[in-house]
């Protein structure tokens, strides 16, 4: 067969598919739009939804009930705290009679200086990612606050990620109704991740703009260093000595919830119901044990040296000298090797401040003997003392090139500093030589 009959052939084969075209598209498209409908059909069919809901509905292991709202179902348990329940060293209502004064002082916002207990809720949330972010939820948001002679915590739970808008709907109705918020670490971290979630679901909310007394930043301030963490679990076992039962690492709780969507299976997530519940009772003990050791470090009995040390600095700073003094004295008393150099440097800088110039210098002195000396502040302060009180020049001198002989070579500022003191001392050494 030549060239020009094979073309033909093939261009006769062409129009015969060209003819056929439609007939085969239209078989095609008919069988795809049967295989979807399939699918969808399968994937929402009523049975299959229904069996996996009833295998182990969270309403049949939490005490709680479903709420309905104009933007649809959420799940709502509350547990309600007596007027004697005590969490830690005290009953929960105890706190209320404690003064909240230095609130304002400790997160350094003037808002908080009206923070009144009674109006303030007690907010933590559970969520699927432990690292925010818009594709995160709140799952479980948790609140706590004081009503009548007790404390009541409320737990919203999203059933599935569609209750999200009927529990931020519940969830904004709540948060109108006080004046202050009270969280751990939820200043960089629930709160924003509620405004976010509230902002995608096109709802207003006041949560940003509610005075936030946030515990994690005074616990730092008071407990850094005295334990291994200032995580609120470490807090509550070992500053409020209370132990949790059987309960659940904060990492595992997004994937019980992954797990629990995709299965609707609660007998695991219906734990963290009790996870949430007891980190909003740790705040309220926490919020009452900061204040208490704040107004009363004696009342309060801070366990360790570095309580006292932390409080005396606070105190300090705040300008209540009058109560920094003493926690320095008993942080002294109390503490390791380690940290006895930085006491002693507070005290005896405490003691210049306030006059008592031969506390400081005894004080210094005993520094000076110190077998874990760390740098030359004691020497330096005795330079000052000699050169400006007593007048005694070359004793002055004398403490200057101890502090020199002890300050390594890569502070060169130290040192410069030191070169030009010594310098002044000479030249007033001389002039009081030729009087």
């Amino acid at each position: 067969m030549d060239l020009k009959e094979r073309l033909k052939r093939l261009s006769s084969l062409s129009l015969v598919q060209e003819e056929m075209q439609p007939e085969v598209s239209s078989l095609r498209d008919e069988a795809m739009g049967e295989e979807l409908r399939s699918r969808l059909e399968r994937l929402f069919e009523p049975g299959k939804v229904y069996r996996k809901r009833e295998w182990f509905p969270i309403e049949k292991l939490v005490d709680g009930k479903v709420l309905s709202t104009p933007e649809g179902e959420t799940f709502w348990a509350e547990e309600y705290f007596p007027p004697d329940f005590q969490y830690g060293e005290m009953a929960l209502t105890q706190i209320l009679d404690i003064p909240t004064y230095p609130a304002h002082l400790l997160l350094k916002d003037e808002r908080l200086r009206e923070l009144d207990f009674k109006r303030a809720l007690f907010l933590d949330t559970e969520t699927t990612g432990l690292s925010g972010g818009t594709g995160t939820f709140a799952f479980m948001v948790g609140v706590g606050f004081f009503k009548g002679d007790g404390f009541v915590v409320q737990q919203l739970f999203m059933r599935d990620y569609s209750e999200e808008r009927a529990s931020l709907s519940i969830l904004k109705e709540i948060l109108e109704s006080f004046e202050f918020l009270v969280t751990f670490n939820g200043k960089y971290y629930d709160i924003p991740l509620l405004e976010t979630r509230f902002i995608l679901s096109r709802k207003r909310s006041k949560i940003r703009e509610m005075p936030n007394f946030d515990l994690l930043y005074p616990s730092r301030k008071i407990w850094k260093g005295a334990y291994e963490n200032c995580r609120l679990v470490t807090l509550e076992s070992k500053l409020l000595g209370m132990e949790r039962e059987d309960d659940i690492p904060s990492e595992w709780i997004p994937s019980l919830y992954f797990d629990y969507v995709q299965t609707g299976d609660a007998r695991k997530i219906h734990r963290v119901f009790y996870h949430n519940r007891m980190d909003i009772l740790t705040m309220v003990a926490l919020a009452g044990r900061i204040h208490l050791i704040y107004h009363d470090p004696q009342a309060a009995k801070p366990r360790k040296g570095v309580e006292h040390f932390s409080l005396g600095r606070l105190f300090w700073d705040h300008g209540n000298r009058e109560k920094a003094i003493p926690c320095f004295e008993m942080a002294l008393r109390r503490c390791d090797d380690e940290l006895a150099w930085e006491v002693m440097k507070w005290l005896s800088m405490a003691f210049k401040k306030t006059g008592n110039h031969e506390k400081a210098r005894s004080l210094w002195e005993e520094m000076m003997s110190w077998p874990y000396k760390r740098d030359g502040h004691p020497f330096i302060e005795l330079a000052k003392y000699y050169e400006h009180r007593l007048k005694e020049f070359e004793k002055a001198i004398s403490y200057v090139d101890q502090a020199l002989a002890m300050t390594p070579p890569h502070r060169e500022r130290e040192i410069e500093l030191l070169l030009e003191r010594k310098q002044r001392l000479l030249r007033k050494s001389v002039v009081n030589a030729t009087r």
